[in-house]
């Protein structure tokens, strides 16, 4: 694909971007918003996975810290919005560097396992923590407010919302051409290799892991003020597992993989509601056709065959 189509493809997709919203109702505008919270975190799965080829299925863990992180700043403590929103990244990324630790020394289902237990901890604890997150309760957050106007309605928050997914698109994308990303490249189709040229394997890893757990994490903070009230059975396993099968049905190496694996999450759950407990099984089988016959996700089919 050529500079000039690449070019021409990124402004016909912003261009629907901005007038989907126009075209649906209420309800709609909530899933098209939910659909770009979901991308922030299929983004962040691309840097870990995609680029760095570190396993996790604790991402739950990363969006419930930013999501009580924003939602604690604003509700609790008075500060701004876009306040809470980084205090909820930091605070995702700050979790991030600390579970890249067992990355150190395990990978593969080992890592897997390690980060299912940080996810399942923060769950239990945030659930257990009642005087601070408000437990069965939950914690109510109110709508954004920027520069002193309130986004009360899902198609306002909208425009917000893909503003930050842009920013994330393009900072993702200049991450993966920067020395920064061609190491974490180098990290993970050989790591002895890369460490003989120079290329330190646990500054990259750690760098890795927090990068993904802040975009993790701004995603949660936005999340908190999209649904306006959080309970600790939205960051569930289920939840971490279908982070993961988003990320891989649209594509583990694309930025635009995240953005249709994004739309297929917020999507599925309402063209598979009459199947209830089924949903899962669905899924699963989604995964699997999708690693059989294409490996490189839904993003795969939007490259030129050759």
């Amino acid at each position: 694909m050529t500079a000039a189509v690449r070019r021409f493809a990124m402004f016909a997709a912003l261009v629907v971007a901005v007038a989907l919203p126009f075209a649906v109702g209420p309800y709609g505008h909530f899933i098209l918003a939910s659909a770009l919270v979901y991308a922030l975190v299929a983004l962040s799965l691309n840097i870990l996975i995609g680029m760095a080829g570190q396993i996790s299925i604790g991402h739950a863990g990363f969006w419930a810290l930013g999501a009580y992180g924003a939602g604690l700043a604003v509700a609790k403590v008075g500060a701004p919005f876009w306040v809470g929103v980084l205090a909820g990244g930091a605070l995702a990324a700050l979790a991030g560097a600390i579970v890249a630790l067992p990355a150190l020394r395990v990978q593969g289902h080992y890592l897997a396992i390690a980060t299912l237990a940080f996810a399942l901890f923060i769950q239990q604890a945030l659930f257990e923590w009642e005087g601070l997150t408000g437990g069965r309760q939950g914690l109510f957050v109110p709508r954004p407010t920027i520069a002193g106007f309130e986004f009360k309605e899902d198609f306002e928050y909208y425009f917000v919302l893909l503003a930050v997914v842009i920013a994330a698109i393009w900072l993702t994308g200049n991450l993966r051409r920067s020395l920064t990303g061609r190491s974490l490249a180098a990290l993970r189709m050989s790591p002895i290799a890369a460490q003989s040229v120079g290329v330190p394997r646990s500054r990259f890893i750690v760098l890795a892991f927090t990068l993904s757990a802040l975009l993790t994490g701004v995603s949660g903070a936005l999340y908190a003020h999209l649904i306006g009230h959080l309970s600790t059975e939205a960051f569930s396993l289920t939840v971490s597992l279908s982070f993961l099968s988003m990320a891989v049905i649209g594509g583990l190496d694309s930025r635009a993989g995240a953005v249709l694996g994004a739309l297929f999450l917020a999507l599925a759950p309402e063209l598979l509601r009459e199947l209830k407990d089924a949903q899962m099984v669905i899924y699963g089988l989604l995964l699997i056709l999708c690693m059989r016959f294409l490996p490189g996700g839904l993003a795969s089919l939007l490259r030129p065959r050759t």
